[in-house]
């Protein structure tokens, strides 16, 4: 989603990541102008390449643990990096002086310490931006199967083992 709303926000250079290939193929459906392999130690560079030498303005990070001095690698200089997920890890190598060197605005968020008044604000304002783009069909959720209730086993077992490539739905 965060591909799509890049673009539907006038993004230049959408990229997005992926360690599986066909995954990696299919991010161009939503939105990424480039799609790269977070295992290649060089991914960084690719990224800085392709922005014309300057770094990406913003970085949704959803992985967290040993890729923050990458993303600072691959940041511009008053970039920033929001970080929303934490699949790969809680702790890894922070780079302190990239960081002051390009002055990277590093943003956590979780919904987790918010009340129930933020978390209903947020709502309201993304419904009021995007909306209309998500009645009109420009956002959309790749969905990777339907499971029926009973089958919520198979279903967590696909997601577990990081088969699927969009949401797994469950149907009563």
């Amino acid at each position: 989603m965060g591909l799509q709303i890049a673009k539907l926000k006038g993004a230049r250079c959408v990229i997005g990541t992926s360690t599986n290939p066909e995954r990696r193929a299919r991010l161009r459906e939503f939105g990424a102008d480039l799609a790269l392999d977070p295992q290649d130690t060089a991914w960084p560079e690719s990224v800085v390449q392709a922005t014309g030498g300057k770094g990406v303005d913003l970085i949704i990070d959803q992985v967290s643990g040993g890729v923050m001095n990458q993303n600072m690698q691959a940041a511009a200089v008053l970039g920033r990096i929001v970080n929303v997920g934490r699949l790969g890890g809680f702790k890894g190598e922070f780079d302190f002086d990239l960081h002051a060197l390009k002055r990277i605005s590093y943003i956590g968020v979780t919904f987790r310490t918010r009340s129930v008044e933020e978390v209903r604000t947020i709502n309201r304002l993304m419904r009021e931006d995007l909306w209309d783009a998500v009645t009109a069909g420009r956002l959309r959720l790749p969905i990777d199967r339907v499971y029926q209730l009973d089958q919520a086993a198979e279903a967590l077992t696909r997601m577990r083992a990081n088969e699927h490539f969009g949401k797994i739905v469950m149907r009563a």
